[in-house]
């Protein structure tokens, strides 16, 4: 699997790691704390990766650096990927974002590896469809570009939670790389990133 990834600055990163780490401390079942403060732009289980790193530096090197800003706690109840409730940081719409995530998905989902999607099942028709086309179920205006924590099952109810969702957070991140991730399970292994040209506005 290839992930694409944008991460955080220092001080958004020591935030959600504070986090992870809180409840790693307080649950003994979470998923998801173990990888790396990331938003994923797109995750796909693809085929030839030196094209695909040759095909993301043809897209990435035309890209300006931007901002993002984020300033709201969410938490996906009952996730399709975990069945837990995942904790999150919502990233502000941000079109820059999107316009992206869409080529990159676009330009990739040729090197998508057939039937790799056979284990991804989604009663939800949008999330299906885009499965289908892109080999990842948030491509597109359903998409809620997100940091994530963890994820937890059957806590709900936990001070924990209650807390997060009260929380006040706000950052801005300025984005001058994007980089992407070989992934097997929870293990990541940063292939490469990518520097996007110098915004002078920024």
């Amino acid at each position: 699997m290839i992930g694409i990834f944008i991460e955080p600055n220092k001080d958004l990163k020591k935030y959600i790691d504070k986090w992870k780490k809180k409840i790693n401390k307080k649950f003994i079942r979470t998923k998801l704390t173990s990888h790396p403060a990331h938003s994923t732009i797109y995750y796909a289980n693809l085929k030839k990766d030196k094209d695909v790193l040759k095909t993301l530096e043809t897209i990435l090197k035309t890209v300006n650096s931007f901002e993002i800003s984020v300033n709201k706690t969410l938490i996906f109840y009952d996730d399709a990927l975990t069945g837990g409730d995942t904790m999150c940081l919502l990233v502000n719409k941000n079109n820059k974002l999107f316009q992206i995530q869409k080529k990159i998905a676009e330009n990739l989902k040729s090197f998508i590896k057939k039937n790799s999607n056979s284990n991804r099942k989604f009663t939800n028709k949008t999330l299906s469809t885009s499965v289908k086309k892109y080999g990842y179920p948030f491509v597109g205006k359903h998409w809620l570009p997100h940091f994530t924590i963890g994820s937890i099952k059957d806590k709900r109810n936990s001070s924990e939670l209650k807390q997060f969702v009260k929380e006040r957070v706000k950052f801005t991140n300025n984005i001058n790389y994007i980089s992407a991730w070989k992934i097997n399970g929870n293990k990541h292994i940063l292939i490469k990133r990518f520097k996007l040209k110098i915004n002078e506005k920024n």
